[in-house]
């Protein structure tokens, strides 16, 4: 019994052992793996402390660097004067340029006497002077001497222009905190791309542009507005005896669209044509040709033009590194132009208009539009522009006087070959091929353009203009005044010192003479900035 009972007890046993040996085999793996999870757990517990040390320790580092003092601006060269804070400013530019062209006033290939070389040598000094935050002062002294122009003809033997201050000016920032600064002296005055304002001296060349003027400016949360007065002439210059300026311009920021609305109003008098100047003009022409030069001349009539006008311009992104920029302005003419005493010009110098004018009313208008695409990530960075400008031209055949009248945009802002032509001023010269008055005016101006930067150095300008005349009032009674074509290189030497290359040609229509011929013009220009 006894033996039984231990055999059983022995049984019981190996099988709680066998039952041990199962749970094992079966367990076993899940206990050796909740071990492991265990120690991947805690090493990932440690890994999350320890990126959370570095965190802190990166914020701090950025707090530290937030709290250090920006480093100074780069210091310009100064000379300290009297007084706390008063410092000077002394800087400017020195311009080289040479430069030849042939035909431009005459078309005439046989005429040597529009035929031009000379090299043009321009130096400029400027100080500007800020006592105090509040107030600041501005001089610059220019003078330029001409070399080779006394060989071009009898009579003009000028050498150097006269030496000047082209600006002159003082003014005080927001004045008393009201945002009002007031700008007083001579001083310049560009407004958008100069359609309507740029050019207050057009008969120096580009020598001087500053007008003589009151400027007074109201900075606002929508932009600034401009309240503008110039005196231009006071007395008797290039037949001009009198010539102020009134304006209104605003420049504002509407939802990243930039709007220029502007209110300009022109009174230009000239001077009654006594009997010795007209002897002088006459005597300049045999048969209608110029046969010497004199100084310059500027026959225009008197005018008194009110101007409204509107510039907006918006850029954006087309795609990654493609900006588009579209431009636009126009605007509208109102006012008097009196041809009462140009009846007694030769009839080389007249002007276009209705038989017998005396005082008429002015009816114009003007505008441009044009885009630029520019691939700013694209090898080369091309861009390329496209555009139309129009200003109206006068209809002989009304009362009104429809001709644009472009205030002070008489400056080469379509081709530096073209304007020559169009001055009044060298109608003289020219012997009258244009008859409109002012120099942009009764044309229409289709333009394309691409700009290409082979190099951070270097830029290429290839640019077509044809010019269109609404009104066929020229010598050969058409309205295709001619092909233009542009080439432009320029130069970054160093930061200091700038060069370029322009090549301009232009083929006549028919508003122009049957044999009228091409005309040339180039330059090149070296400047050195300090």
């Amino acid at each position: 019994m006894k033996v039984h009972r231990g055999f059983a007890m022995w049984k019981y046993a190996l099988h709680i052992m066998m039952l041990m040996i199962v749970f094992s085999m079966l367990m076993g793996p899940q206990i050796v793996r909740a071990a492991e999870n265990a120690d991947l757990e805690n090493r990932i517990q440690q890994l999350e402390q320890q990126l959370g040390e570095l965190k802190t320790m990166l914020e701090e580092q950025k707090k530290a660097e937030a709290e250090k003092p920006a480093p100074p601006a780069e210091e310009k060269p100064v000379t300290k004067l009297i007084g706390p804070g008063g410092t000077l400013r002394v800087g400017g530019d020195i311009r080289w340029r040479g430069l030849y062209f042939d035909n431009l006033w005459d078309f005439n290939s046989r005429n040597d006497g529009d035929q031009r070389k000379v090299f043009r040598f321009r130096p400029r000094v400027f100080f500007d002077w800020n006592p105090n935050e509040s107030m600041e002062a501005y001089v610059r002294f220019t003078k330029e001497w001409f070399y080779g122009q006394d060989e071009e003809a009898a009579g003009y033997d000028v050498e150097a222009k006269d030496a000047m201050f082209d600006n002159a000016w003082a003014e005080w920032k927001n004045m008393w905190d009201t945002g009002l600064t007031l700008r007083v002296g001579r001083q310049d005055l560009v407004y958008g791309e100069g359609f309507i304002l740029l050019d207050g001296t057009p008969w120096d060349g580009s020598q001087t542009i500053s007008f003589d003027a009151a400027k007074l400016t109201y900075t606002h949360d929508w932009g600034t507005s401009d309240l503008i007065y110039s005196k231009l002439v006071e007395g008797d210059f290039q037949n001009v005896d009198d010539e102020d300026l009134y304006g209104l311009y605003n420049k504002l920021k509407w939802n990243d669209v930039a709007l220029e609305p502007y209110l300009l109003f022109r009174n230009k008098n000239m001077k009654a044509l006594d009997g010795v100047k007209l002897a002088r003009i006459n005597n300049l022409f045999a048969g209608g040709t110029p046969i010497t030069y004199i100084d310059s001349f500027d026959p225009s009539p008197a005018e008194e033009t009110l101007l409204l006008g509107m510039r907006t311009s918006y850029g954006f992104e087309v795609s990654d590194g493609v900006k588009l920029t579209l431009t636009a302005e126009g605007g509208k003419e109102w006012g008097q132009v009196n041809f009462s005493s140009m009846d007694a010009l030769p009839p080389a110098l007249q002007f276009s208009r209705r038989a017998g004018s005396g005082k008429v009313d002015r009816d114009a208008w003007g505008g441009l539009a044009h885009a630029v695409l520019a691939f700013n990530d694209v090898a080369w960075k091309p861009s390329v522009k496209g555009g139309i400008y129009y200003m109206s031209g006068d209809d002989p055949t009304t009362e009104d006087y429809e001709g644009w009248d472009d205030f002070y945009a008489q400056w080469p802002k379509y081709s530096e070959l073209y304007v020559y032509t169009l001055y009044d001023g060298f109608k003289s010269r020219s012997g009258g091929n244009d008859p409109d008055v002012g120099v942009w005016s009764n044309m229409y101006i289709p333009e394309a353009m691409i700009t290409v930067k082979p190099t951070d150095r270097l830029t290429q300008s290839l640019r077509y203009l044809f010019y269109g005349a609404e009104e066929g009032v020229g010598p050969g009674g058409g309205k295709d005044r001619g092909h233009n074509l542009q080439w432009l290189t320029e130069y970054v030497f160093t930061k200091n010192l700038t060069g370029h290359f322009l090549f301009e040609w232009f083929e006549p229509g028919n508003f122009y003479a049957d044999d009228a011929d091409d005309a040339f013009f180039t330059r090149f220009q070296l400047m050195y900035t300090f």
